[in-house]
């Protein structure tokens, strides 16, 4: 193991140790950000893949780069709120636990969008006549299971399980309506792991913990653990559906692994957290051209229409450079890719400001959408070793509902909660 790893390691420990100081945040942003980042690269410096190499000094100075602005960012916005008074936790638990919400329309919304997701998900069988989870080793892909402008919605699945959540969490009694929810979202859970998606599950997973942890008294080491081992079973087990025994073992042998064979299940969680910053270390120093924009807003290009025409009339790769089936490079390869250097320290910088500024508004002005806001930053941050969440499609959409749903069923507090801590 190299000295980066063990300094990564190091580090990763180090924030685990102040996370769980009492009255420490093990949330707060450049605590999120920092972790990934340290175990992301201590992983791939571990160097297990003949796929791998060595980094050339400019590609570790770009990757720092990124980092470094991400938390330049954070301590900026630490900077401007410190003389802010931050809300402990328990009292921010206590002051969300009062927050109203229009439980009837919330309920009916709730129904809705599992209408629409219903109805674009049999419209799509019956076109496609196939699931990607009954196609698993032919030569048909998920990502083929796509209707223009309708697998949409399919994406819903993200905010039907995270506001179930709101309702079981915000609405006291009602528990007729509860269980008929808690029915519907794991009908919706269950027919969308016939999908094989995981970032949708994954984004509601994180911003349903983010909700627990701030607005309950839920989340306690017990549970933390109990849902760790949960969410594990639950990827390896999407994992073992694509992949399968024998074709974990061909893709411990196609990806040249130096470890045993015993240990090949392995293969693929490393290889999908290395490759990314092995591809971005590579590309960056390959790069001939830019292009503006076009990945990083990907979203934008996506709704109007005019996303694979570009591709095709300028003859855009989204994959160059590769050495091998991973073709994932980091969310900085997108910002290096579009703007350059100019790109990956400023759009980083953006993120991590932002993220700070939406903690200390949490933190100072607790309530249910900031601490929704704040949970979706923490999914980007955390996504970040892998992909730019906030570019695609889906996301926005997410976004948008979430925003518009959070807008319509809670009910706005008369008293600022900052007043009424003195009562608490």
């Amino acid at each position: 193991m190299s000295w980066i790893s063990w300094i990564c390691f190091g580090i990763c420990l180090g924030i685990i140790f102040l996370a769980i100081r009492r009255h420490a945040d093990p949330f707060s942003p450049a605590r999120i950000f920092g972790f990934v980042w340290s175990f992301s690269i201590a992983l791939t410096e571990l160097k297990f893949s003949a796929f791998q190499h060595s980094w050339t000094l400019e590609s570790w100075i770009l990757l720092l780069t990124a980092i470094i602005a991400f938390l330049i960012g954070t301590f900026i916005a630490y900077v401007l709120n410190l003389q802010k008074e931050l809300i402990p936790l328990n009292t921010m638990r206590n002051l969300l636990s009062e927050e109203k919400i229009n439980e009837s329309r919330l309920f009916w919304l709730i129904c809705l969008s599992v209408a629409v997701y219903s109805f674009s998900y049999i419209v799509s069988l019956s076109v496609k006549g196939w699931l990607p989870i009954f196609v698993v080793g032919s030569k048909i892909s998920r990502v083929d299971f796509n209707i223009s402008g309708l697998t949409l919605f399919l994406f819903s699945a993200s905010f039907i399980i995270f506001f179930t959540i709101i309702y079981i969490l915000m609405v006291k009694g009602n528990k007729a309506k509860k269980n008929i929810l808690v029915v519907l979202s794991l009908i919706t859970v269950g027919s969308y792991v016939l999908l094989l998606q995981r970032y949708q599950i994954i984004m509601a997973g994180v911003i349903c913990f983010v909700l627990l942890y701030y607005a309950s008294h839920y989340i306690r080491p017990k549970t933390v653990i109990i849902l760790f081992t949960v969410v594990t079973a639950f990827f390896y087990w999407i994992m073992s559906l694509r992949l399968g025994n024998l074709l974990m073992i061909y893709m411990y042998r196609v990806s040249k692994m130096n470890f045993s064979k015993d240990y090949a299940f392995l293969t693929e969680p490393y290889m999908y957290v290395v490759m990314n910053l092995e591809n971005f270390a590579r590309s960056v120093n390959l790069l001939e051209y830019h292009t503006y924009g076009y990945f990083t807003f990907d979203f934008i290009t996506a709704i109007s229409g005019l996303k694979y025409w570009i591709i095709d009339y300028f003859n855009l790769s989204r994959m160059p450079y590769l050495t091998s089936s991973y073709n994932t490079y980091t969310a900085f390869w997108w910002f290096y890719s579009d703007f350059g250097v100019i790109g990956l320290a400023s759009i980083p910088f953006i993120l991590g400001f932002s993220s700070g500024l939406i903690y200390y508004r949490m933190r100072s002005k607790p309530s249910i959408k900031n601490v929704t806001a704040y949970g979706l930053m923490i999914f980007v941050m955390f996504i970040t070793y892998f992909n730019f969440p906030i570019s695609f499609l889906w996301f926005e959409y997410n976004l948008l509902v979430i925003y518009l749903f959070l807008r319509w069923t809670i009910i706005p507090q008369k008293v600022d909660p900052r007043v009424s801590i003195a009562s608490l």
